[in-house]
C-alpha cells in the first residue's frame, strides 16, 4: 500500500486533506502518537501472506463490506482494492488502546449479529440493499443500535477513510493538496476591493 515516496506529501499537507475528508479533530486524533508512522509503513500483501492482528476472518469479512459500501469503486480503487479492511486491523492493534479495539471488535459483531436476525445472513452474505438498511439504521441509531453503537461506527468508518487516504491510490489519485486555493493575486486594484478587510478590527 504504502510502496510510493512519502516524501510526495509531507505531515502538514496530508492532514490538511484529511481534514477536509474527517474534520480537524478526528484527523489529528488518527495522526497522534506513531498514528501515521505506522499507516505508513503499511503494506499491501499477497493474500497468502497477510496475518490478522486483532480481528477475526469474520470480522474482517464484515468490515471489508462495510469500506466497499463506503468507498466504493469508481474511476478510481475503492476501499477493497487499496485492503483498507487490513489497514484497519493493523493500525487497531499497533496505535490503538484495548479499550477503542473492543469497542470496533463488539460494533462488527453486533452488525453480523443483527444482519443474522433481520435476515437470515450474515452480513457479508446478505444483499446490498439490506446491508445498506442496516448501515443507515445503525447511522442514525435507529432499531436495534444505541447511541454508543453509532458511536462505535464512527470510528470504524473514520479509520476506513484514513486507510484509503493513506493509500497511494488516496494520496496521489483523489487527494489534490492547494496551498493557495484560487491562487494568488499579489496586485488588486484598490476599487476591486472596495471596503473589504480581513482580520481584526481595523483602526
Amino acid at each position: 500500500m504504502k510502496n510510493y515516496k512519502a516524501a510526495s506529501m509531507d505531515r502538514r499537507s496530508l492532514l490538511k486533506g484529511l481534514g477536509l475528508v474527517l474534520g480537524a479533530h478526528a484527523a489529528n486524533t488518527l495522526v497522534s502518537g506513531n498514528g501515521l508512522s505506522v499507516a505508513m509503513a503499511f503494506q499491501q500483501t499477497p493474500e497468502g501472506n497477510r496475518q490478522l492482528q486483532l480481528l477475526t476472518a469474520s470480522q474482517l469479512q464484515t468490515l471489508a463490506v462495510i469500506g466497499d459500501l463506503s468507498i466504493p469503486k469508481t474511476d478510481t480503487p475503492g476501499a477493497l482494492a487499496t485492503d483498507c479492511h487490513w489497514f484497519v486491523d493493523n493500525q487497531l492493534h499497533h496505535c490503538f488502546e484495548p479499550q477503542e479495539q473492543e469497542t470496533v471488535v463488539a460494533i462488527l459483531d453486533k452488525i453480523q449479529a443483527a444482519s443474522v436476525a433481520r435476515f437470515g445472513n450474515g452480513f457479508s452474505q446478505t444483499e446490498p440493499a439490506r446491508q445498506l438498511s442496516l448501515l443507515n439504521a445503525l447511522e442514525q441509531t435507529q432499531q436495534e443500535f444505541s447511541l454508543t453503537d453509532t458511536q462505535a461506527f464512527k470510528l470504524v468508518k473514520s479509520l476506513l477513510v484514513f486507510g484509503y487516504f493513506t493509500s497511494e491510490v488516496g494520496m496521489t489519485k483523489v487527494l489534490a493538496y492547494d496551498p493557495v486555493p484560487g491562487g494568488f493575486k499579489g496586485s488588486v486594484p484598490y476599487a476591486s476591493v472596495g471596503k473589504a478587510y480581513s482580520g481584526g478590527f481595523p483602526f
